[in-house]
């Protein structure tokens, strides 16, 4: 008896260890939680919310005692959507960007990530949302952006003058001869030929900025599908003419966007025919417009060519204004595209074809959710 008495007293002290040892361990992980400047949740695999920290709190304005054991729905749907799906078919979503309209109205740019938990054999207990605020990041990427378009305006300055003044120089001279040569019918052709041509090319350069300038209009859901298709009906005899073969390669379900389709014409229209200068006759452009993929919401587009490629060291500028590798380019169609898709929070790269000959142009858009 006393045996036995004595082996359930050591049990007993064990446990109590134990015990102490996981309250420890809580208290720690709690304490953890509560100075975390990310939101977390937890839900469970019944749908239930089991966590919901101090920073969730304050960015949903949402307190933790209203949701926890509640179901999931009771979440903003910002973040109840992610952690749904990612119950569901038990798939983590890495830095999706969404958009967290709070309970008093406020709107907080935030970045989500979530992960399902298991158990020892693999069986799904739940999933865990972690998501942090953007705000102060957005704010620095809108002044970065400002920055490079002030350090672009000199540039820009200088490459208005240097466009500009070629044709007036040429104007300029045969103005000077015209008093002597007025009488002369072979001159006044040819000046009359060189002035028009060089006044078209100030004028192309001014629709061009004109362009670069347009104050953007309000975008709304659309298929992008439609302005790629509506560019390439515009495009169709000057591709026959040089026997340029399109490849459409779509995905079958998309995400839809956000988007304005004159402008989206006008970026598609610019990169297209940027691929087409850069090919011979015969070549081939490929179109892929697929989901980014990686857990990431948004649309991927890719625009290949079979050129010659860009010459190393070049990819970084070629989005510059003025800047450009074809002795006869103007350097605006790129910048132009890079404006647009900055208005339409795409990010826009080139680099040469790992796969072959030519350049890919990638334009990465966000899901409509996340704008």
């Amino acid at each position: 008896l006393l045996s036995t008495l004595a082996s359930q007293a050591a049990i007993a002290v064990t446990n109590a260890q134990l015990y102490a040892e996981v309250v420890l361990v809580n208290e720690y992980v709690e304490n953890i939680l509560k100075t975390m400047e990310s939101g977390v949740v937890a839900v469970s695999v019944e749908g239930k919310v089991t966590l919901f920290n101090s920073a969730a709190e304050r960015m949903a304005g949402l307190e933790a005692a209203s949701l926890r054991a509640g179901p999931v729905e009771r979440l903003p749907g910002a973040l109840a959507d992610l952690i749904q799906a990612t119950l569901g078919d038990g798939v983590p979503r890495l830095q999706v960007e969404r958009t967290l309209a709070s309970a008093d109205r406020r709107v907080t740019p935030v970045v989500c990530s979530t992960s399902p938990f298991s158990d020892a054999q693999g069986r799904i207990l739940g999933a865990v949302l972690v998501f942090s605020d953007l705000t102060r990041l957005k704010e620095l990427e809108d002044e970065r952006r400002r920055a490079a378009r002030l350090a672009s305006f000199q540039s820009l300055a200088s490459g208005i003058a240097h466009e500009i003044k070629n044709p007036l120089v040429a104007i300029r001279a045969f103005a000077q001869l015209l008093p002597r040569k007025f009488g002369d019918e072979d001159f006044r052709e040819n000046f009359s030929r060189v002035a028009v041509r060089e006044i078209d090319r100030i004028n192309d350069l001014v629709e061009r900025l004109r362009t670069l300038s347009t104050p953007s209009k309000p975008l709304q859901p659309l298929d992008l599908r439609g302005p790629i298709e509506e560019t390439l009906e515009l495009l169709r005899v000057r591709l026959e003419d040089r026997r340029i073969s399109v490849e459409r390669v779509y995905d079958e379900q998309l995400p839809g966007t956000l988007g304005e389709p004159s402008q989206l014409k006008q970026l598609f229209l610019n990169l297209f025919l940027n691929a087409l200068e850069a090919m011979e006759p015969g070549g081939t452009l490929t179109i892929r417009l697929k989901g980014r993929g990686n857990g990431e919401a948004g649309l991927l587009v890719e625009v290949v060519d079979t050129g010659c490629g860009i010459p190393e060291g070049l990819p970084e500028k070629v989005f510059d204004a003025f800047f450009s590798t074809k002795p006869q380019g103007t350097g605006l169609g790129l910048a132009i595209c890079r404006g647009i898709a900055d208005v339409h929070r795409a990010t826009i790269r080139v680099e040469n074809n790992p796969a072959g000959r030519g350049a890919v142009i990638s334009l990465a858009f966000p899901a409509a959710v996340e704008m």
